[in-house]
């Protein structure tokens, strides 16, 4: 093999960079899935996870809202990947955030998200609601304090000033978006839509850190 090739071949950080960025898939499958609904689905009045829903009728049982997603095997394989990428990108990426006590733990807490993210894959709204909340309470709070968190160790360590304040600012934008949602105040974007501001800063995150380290 020659030098070039040797140098083309991914670092396992680099490898982790790419892992963060497949995050991308997440929104493509939510715009795919949706599209399989026979009755219209809203951002603002449905949940993500009613694109996983495995059956057709009102939900929460006895509501009048109506959910039926044909392709939820999709839309729940999607959210295993996710969990999946979260994990092994943070195993992968942990060298870029330094070796202190802030960074590990914040990555730890990114890894719970990623834990999170699986449980409502594995468990969908309608099969095991408990597993369900609770894999998504691991993912909002965990996710979103882990990337504020990451910035603060940046912020700390003089590096990647953007990166920094942007992980601060989605970080804690999410965490709000959870306090809101689980308050029950929608500041007028309905459950739907404050869920996905809860949840949305953690996957677009990946998106841009992989992005913006590779």
């Amino acid at each position: 093999m020659s030098e070039n090739e040797v140098e083309a071949v991914p670092s396992p950080g680099r490898s982790g960079l790419y892992v963060w960025i497949f995050a991308v898939q997440f929104f493509i499958m939510q715009i795919v899935v949706a599209r399989g609904w026979t009755t219209p689905f809203s951002l603002s009045a449905n949940f993500i996870s009613d694109l996983g829903n495995t059956a057709c009728g009102g939900y929460p049982a006895g509501s009048s809202n109506y959910v039926c997603s044909p392709w939820h095997a999709w839309m729940n394989t999607s959210f295993i990947v996710l969990g999946l990428t979260i994990m092994i990108g943070t195993v992968l990426n942990r060298r870029y955030f330094g070796s202190s006590a802030l960074p590990r733990t914040a990555l730890l807490l990114l890894a719970i998200s990623g834990i999170g993210v699986l449980l409502v894959g594995l468990y969908p709204e309608n099969t095991s609601i408990s597993a369900h909340t609770t894999g998504a309470g691991l993912n909002f709070v965990g996710g979103n304090l882990g990337i504020a968190l990451l910035g603060v160790a940046l912020a700390r360590a003089h590096r990647r000033p953007g990166l920094a304040i942007y992980s601060m600012i989605s970080g804690l934008t999410g965490l709000a978006g959870t306090i809101l949602l689980v308050q029950g105040f929608y500041m007028g974007l309905g459950i739907g839509g404050m869920e996905r501001i809860a949840a949305y800063p953690i996957p677009l995150w990946l998106i841009v850190a992989g992005l913006a380290l590779s």
